[in-house]
């Protein structure tokens, strides 16, 4: 497992030692959950509970990059964008783990990963939970300063959102949801949230006391917030 400290700022967490701050650059993916989930990624990390380490705070390192170890011919591809100002605050970070690889040849999404991912300069393809905490949406790229960390690591200015003002998350695969009696699920979905795709569960949006239903929990009903946020 890695990490990473991101600045305006990407912390990344690793197992041990700190290295120097680095110039990156950064994307975001995980608001279509049906294609891009960033639960099942290439290091088997799987459904990553949000209060459990570092939540949905997870990244992806393009596979050009030195520390990732999956070498590629580097490329002339990729894109250095001006996104000066646009952070809520550049003295505040975020810690994410890596969990995924975001490879220059993936012939599904060609065009995309060939202007990221292709080593022109160091790139990180985040959660959209954790590019929110340092920036809009609106933006979709930013520049970052980022160096790994040791894993538990917290930077001295955290940068935050409440849930409810982030993107819905995607909701645990259904066989797997009542393993967690201690779960605060109104906390963490305060908005519902996107049924488990990659489980076979569905790709849609529905409440969180749709979805207690659906496991057979209390507080079932109807009324997704499907209108705000559905596929």
């Amino acid at each position: 497992m890695a990490a990473l400290a991101l600045m305006g700022l990407l912390l990344l967490a690793a197992g041990s030692s700190v290295s120097a701050w680095k110039s990156g650059r950064a994307t975001f993916y995980g608001n279509e959950p049906w294609y891009w989930s960033i639960h099942y990624g290439s290091c088997g990390q799987y459904y990553q509970w949000p209060d459990q380490g570092m939540g949905w705070d997870v990244a992806a390192l393009n596979d050009g990059h030195p520390e990732h170890g999956c070498p590629v011919e580097p490329a002339a591809a990729g894109e250095n964008i001006d996104r000066n100002g646009v952070c809520r605050d550049t003295s505040a970070s975020v810690v994410v783990k890596i969990t995924d690889t975001c490879p220059c040849s993936y012939p599904n999404n060609y065009f995309s990963n060939k202007r990221w991912c292709c080593g022109d300069m160091d790139h990180l393809d985040m959660s959209v939970w954790a590019f929110q905490k340092l920036t809009d949406m609106k933006w979709g790229v930013i520049p970052i300063q980022y160096r790994r960390v040791d894993c538990g690591q917290q930077p001295d200015n955290k940068a935050h959102l409440n849930y409810d003002e982030m993107f819905p998350g995607e909701f645990p695969p259904k066989s797997q949801a009542g393993e967690r009696g201690d779960f605060d699920w109104h906390k963490y979905f305060p908005k519902g949230g996107y049924m488990n795709s990659k489980a076979g569960d569905g790709s849609y949006m529905v409440s969180t006391d749709e979805f207690l239903g659906k496991i057979g929990r209390s507080g079932g009903g109807s009324g997704g917030s499907s209108a705000q946020y559905g596929k």
